[in-house]
């Protein structure tokens, strides 16, 4: 049998688009040294390809992709946005401010001089910046105002300006940010480890070493009968303080009775001890051999995901809550808006903090209650709020006002961005509806940022022998500048104006030109998440900034 696979390809786009994505991650995965592309620029340089050679995807699925990837994006940074503003947040909001108008002026400025055709400079901002909201918000413009825009060009000729452009300048914006941000630490004369390592202390995250460290957490049940006489008359608090395990059951002349931190101890008392597996050499020591108690080694243990919501637990730390000497419970996992931090006792709790907590059923659903509540159904995903705030976003977006004869409007990437934060923050503190596991997110924003690419980068390829024989090579140039010079700013307030940790400074900066690759770069050579910090609280910021930049850079 003979296949024409050019044939089928044509006759076939669910055939394309997945053949794109396979390129795209195949591409994505090559390296140059230690330079890594990433998927995103490897679909670009995929769609741009395949839609020079006539192919074709589906009609709309990047607007379909740009839904899921901005709804994904706000949904995650809802619960700590406003928590962000309200403490460092104005440091985060004047860098990305800052990176996104050096981009923006550097951009006019070109255009000026180089007077650029429409579209291009809007193509040049939002590729630059690696900024999806971005070129969305200014081909939104387009579709809208192409006829006030240009009087010699279509609204398609426009479009295909913004589209060839942005797939063109992403890769340059996306190669020169990793390069710079991997540069500037040996240029600012600064050790990105210890610098990660300081930060990690300060702020109770969890770097690179201590993360493997953190799911070595063995936690084992043990039986034990008194026959230390230096043990009785102890009581149960002291012993836990001595052993550093926890009693979850205790048995006193065949009776299984609820135990009492004050209960003290007499011989032939047996009781029911969870903890370390580290701990027990000394258990044996203390105790003597273990005993085979079925009621006291019956205890059903679970593994919860404690949603801190209660307003008097946010700021207590874990030792203040007493996880473990009061509740018998362990920690074996804190997530702060995705980010793993380091579980330490002096650890201060905030809303919408994620606790990964093992214990006794009872215990850890008695603890549930102080702290928040169970994430009982984890995997599940709430359709209803999701495809309902897509529709609220975009039926927002479409309001404009009229100023000066022009129409401003959020358009539907500024509303999905609005919509997006509120449901987060909303849903972190009234926990009863929009769940969106981790997982889920993950997809929506992957794999809705490389189906929003595809769609790009097909649409650009169909005029990319055009465009390039026609384009000036002074756009790739003034892209690179445009590229970098938002991130050098932002470094240098950030240094030397705010005073900020050059690792958490150097992860904000790649968020502030919403470079994923860059920042996945600088925490691999820092062998921390902390940079991972810094990008988050830019990046929200950033997505907005330049959905609004774009939008007016269009209009020129």
């Amino acid at each position: 049998m003979t296949i024409d696979l050019a044939s089928l390809m044509k006759e076939h786009p669910e055939l394309v688009l997945f053949m794109l994505l396979a390129l795209g991650y195949l591409i994505g995965n090559l390296r140059i040294g230690k330079l890594d592309l990433g998927a995103p620029p490897g679909i670009l340089i995929a769609g741009l390809l395949l839609g020079h050679l006539g192919f074709d995807i589906f009609p709309g699925i990047e607007t379909i992709g740009l839904f899921l990837f901005l709804y994904a994006v706000a949904f995650q940074a809802g619960p700590a946005f406003f928590t962000v503003v309200l403490a460092e947040g104005t440091k985060y909001v004047s860098l990305a401010a800052i990176a996104t108008a050096v981009a923006f002026l550097a951009t006019y400025l070109f255009n000026l001089v180089f007077q650029f055709e429409p579209g291009v400079s809007a193509g040049l901002l939002a590729g630059s910046i690696t900024s999806p909201a971005g070129v969305a918000a200014a081909l939104d413009v387009v579709k809208g105002n192409a006829a006030q825009i240009s009087s010699s060009l279509t609204a398609e000729d426009i479009i295909e300006n913004v589209s060839v452009t942005y797939a063109l300048t992403y890769l340059i914006g996306d190669l020169g940010v990793i390069l710079l941000a991997r540069s500037l630490p040996g240029w600012s004369r600064f050790d990105l480890k210890a610098e990660a390592k300081q930060a990690a202390a300060e702020k109770h995250i969890a770097d690179g070493d201590s993360i493997g460290n953190l799911g070595a957490l063995m936690l084992t049940l043990r039986a034990y009968e008194v026959k230390n006489n230096t043990l009785v008359g102890k009581t149960v608090a002291e012993l836990q303080e001595l052993t550093d395990c926890s009693v979850l059951g205790y048995k006193r002349h065949g009776i299984l009775t609820e135990v009492e931190l004050d209960q003290t101890l007499q011989l032939g008392d047996r009781l029911s001890i969870w903890g370390e597996i580290g701990q027990q050499d000394y258990l044996d020591e203390l105790f003597g051999a273990e005993i085979a108690d079925p009621d006291l080694l019956g205890f059903k243990i679970v593994n919860q995901e404690v949603v801190v919501t209660k307003p008097e637990m946010v700021g207590t730390t874990l030792k203040d809550v007493g996880i473990t000497r009061t509740h018998a419970c362990y920690v074996t996992r804190v997530m702060r808006s995705g980010i793993e931090l380091e579980v330490s006792p002096d650890l201060p709790l905030a809303n919408g903090d994620v606790l990964s907590i093992s214990g006794s059923a009872s215990r850890v659903n008695k603890l549930a209650k102080q702290l928040g509540y169970v994430e009982r159904n984890v995997n599940a995903t709430d359709l209803l709020t999701f495809a309902s705030g897509v529709v609220v976003a975009f039926l927002i977006g479409q309001i404009r006002l009229r100023f000066g004869g022009v129409d401003i409007g959020l358009g539907a990437p500024g509303g999905l961005l609005l919509v997006g934060i509120l449901l987060g923050y909303l849903r972190s503190i009234h926990p009863t509806f929009g769940r969106v596991p981790p997982a889920t997110l993950w997809v929506f924003r992957e794999l809705g940022l490389l189906l929003f690419l595809a769609g790009v980068g097909v649409e650009g390829g169909k005029g990319i022998a055009k465009a390039l024989a026609e384009m000036n090579p002074v756009v790739l140039l003034c892209s690179l500048v445009v590229a970098t010079l938002p991130v050098l700013a932002a470094f240098a307030y950030g240094r030397y104006v705010l005073r900020m940790n050059p690792a958490l400074l150097l992860g904000a900066c790649t968020g502030a030109v919403t470079c994923t690759p860059a920042m996945a770069a600088v925490s691999d050579d820092a062998r921390s998440s902390v940079p991972t910090i810094g990008y988050a609280g830019t990046y929200a910021f950033a997505t907005v900034f330049s959905a609004i930049a774009c939008s007016l850079i269009a209009r020129f």
